[in-house]
């Protein structure tokens, strides 16, 4: 299986929400790691749970960055927080039923998209937070 990992280049230049990513993208290995033999067992329930808690922690966070600097593609990206956290909130279910369709999740849902949206959403978000932050008065 492949390691799921944080990479520089999905670096969005702000310290706290690369930092939310470098975490998320860790338990998602963990979860790989995990899901490695097909079995599901406590340890996968434990990830799973601390995935969806933190990705919901991190989606408030970064939406609240969105709503300080009025970011004018809010209302998109969050409805993608959203499906992504509704996603997770599937896989949870899948895996407290102890189903082995969740690494096929894991590997064809969760890490693809979310390397999408940091290399996509979260990098035009990167990009309006360090616009409002040189166009504030100082």
């Amino acid at each position: 299986m492949n390691p799921i990992n944080w990479t520089p280049d999905l670096s969005v230049g702000n310290e706290q929400i690369d930092d939310d990513h470098r975490q998320l993208f860790a338990l998602l290995d963990r979860l790989n790691k995990d899901m490695s033999t097909g079995q599901v067992n406590q340890e996968t329930q434990s990830i799973v749970d601390a995935l969806r808690n933190y990705t919901e922690t991190h989606f408030s966070r970064e939406e609240a960055f969105m709503r300080e600097i009025d970011y004018a593609h809010y209302a998109t990206h969050k409805a993608e927080h959203d499906r992504f956290v509704s996603e997770v909130c599937a896989l949870q279910s899948r895996v407290a039923r102890g189903a082995r369709t969740a690494q096929l999740d894991i590997d064809q849902m969760l890490a693809a998209w979310l390397r999408e949206h940091v290399l996509v959403r979260d990098m035009a978000l990167a990009a309006a937070i360090q616009g409002a932050h040189t166009s504030a008065p100082a």
